[in-house]
């Protein structure tokens, strides 16, 4: 009798489905974050950003603001004298800077004493840094920089909300090659 029970046991046992290719469903209690879940986030936090661009414009028609292949938009609004060099990489730069968000609410304006730093080795926001290679000394410039040129998925700690589109206004003081 045992050996009976035993044999039945061993044949129950290798039926089971063992060479199938078939995968388990995956449950809909399976909450783990994938690399598609963030294309498709920063993908629809991109395409917010971009109505809502567009809608401020669609306000403030008296900008005639260009876009650049990162999706920054300037305009510059004040020119100064094209026989000034053009900022590049490596200039350290004195700017004048007043930051704020699409529906005006002013986050940071430098005061008497400009903002210094040396272009493309800070961690100023790259479409900051970005524009100031387009501008030469005193020329005015607004720009308009989606979260990803500005402070991103997280903004800034002390006033700048996460998932910010800028509204930046920044003249170029001085640079010094």
């Amino acid at each position: 009798m045992r050996i009976t029970v035993v044999i039945l046991i061993c044949l129950i046992c290798s039926c089971r489905n063992e060479g199938s290719n078939e995968k388990a469903p995956v449950k809909d209690t399976d909450k783990s974050w994938s690399n598609e879940h963030s294309v498709d986030f920063n993908q629809e936090v991109h395409n917010r950003e971009e109505i809502d661009i567009k809608i401020y414009l669609e306000h403030h028609k008296e900008l005639q603001m260009t876009e650049t292949n990162t999706g920054l938009r300037y305009q510059i609004v004040q020119k100064g004298s094209e026989e000034q060099p053009l900022a590049k990489e490596g200039d350290f730069v004195s700017v004048h800077l007043k930051i704020g968000l699409l529906s005006g609410r002013v986050c940071y304006e430098t005061d008497s004493i400009p903002d210094e730093f040396i272009l493309g080795k800070s961690d100023r926001e790259s479409g900051l840094q970005e524009a100031l290679k387009m501008m030469r000394v005193d020329d005015f410039a607004r720009l308009i920089m989606p979260s990803y040129m500005a402070h991103g998925l997280l903004g800034n700690s002390e006033n700048i909300p996460p998932q910010s589109v800028l509204v930046v206004d920044v003249e170029l003081l001085n640079l010094q090659r």
